[in-house]
């Protein structure tokens, strides 16, 4: 019988031997946010190489957290959580709403992956009535380089996807922004119309589609929870109660 890392028969310890790998946990997100084949798996987690990618799926098939299949319609292979790694949600859950509330998300923000925040959007938009049969959106990062600057994305009853060449499709609304801003925005950071009104974002296009753009581009699962005050952040705000 293979050794544990830790030598402890505490389940705390048994469960950090299979989820404690670096990437493990990210990789299970994007398993239970609906990814399946290899590389929609990938664009969630994109700056894993994808041969460790590989490695860790064969460990977390070999721990009975996911099986891998075969789709008969596309041949491609898929990856679908047991539910050993189904019953992982609130734990994931848990984890997300933990750092939403009080992990410092000031030294993150200077280093956002424009691949990863469009894939983020592109798993909470939905489809709306107000959009017809399709929808796209061409968001554009005024601070990304040239070749990582614009994004379409198609929204379908059916269908949401994200290109990063021109679809050639007729453009429906246009929203140019930072990296910055728009992070703080989908992740409920900072209120859009303040975004919006100091210009950080701009967003054009029919009313119906761009008076709450929020309706249909969705947000974090988390944006809901606000972030504990820090020790001074307390202080100042008694001092200021005082005077």
């Amino acid at each position: 019988m293979k050794k544990t890392m830790y030598g402890q028969y505490c389940p705390i310890a048994l469960s950090i031997e299979i989820l404690g790998g670096r990437w493990t946990m990210l990789i299970i997100r994007e398993l239970l946010s609906g990814s399946r084949r290899f590389n929609d798996i990938h664009r969630g987690v994109p700056l894993m190489s994808r041969s460790l990618l590989s490695e860790r799926l064969k460990d977390l098939e070999a721990a009975k957290l996911i099986e891998r299949s075969h789709s008969a319609r596309s041949g491609h292979a898929e990856y679908i959580l047991s539910d050993a790694g189904q019953a992982l949600l609130p734990v994931i859950s848990s984890v997300g709403k933990w750092g939403q509330e009080w992990v410092n998300k000031s030294v993150v923000l200077d280093e956002i992956d424009g691949g990863y925040l469009m894939w983020s959007i592109r798993n909470s938009a939905s489809w709306i009535e107000d959009m017809g049969p399709r929808m796209v959106a061409r968001f554009e990062f005024k601070d990304e380089i040239e070749k990582k600057r614009v994004h379409w994305l198609v929204i379908e009853e059916n269908d949401i996807d994200i290109c990063y060449v021109d679809p050639g499709l007729e453009v429906d609304t246009w929203i140019e922004t930072n990296l910055r801003s728009m992070v703080e925005v989908w992740m409920g950071w900072r209120p859009l119309k303040d975004a919006l009104s100091a210009g950080d974002i701009a967003i054009y296009g029919a009313s119906d589609l761009t008076q709450d753009p929020l309706r249909w581009i969705g947000q974090s699962p988390v944006a809901g929870i606000s972030q504990r005050p820090s020790e001074e952040q307390v202080l100042v705000m008694i001092e200021k109660v005082r005077a």
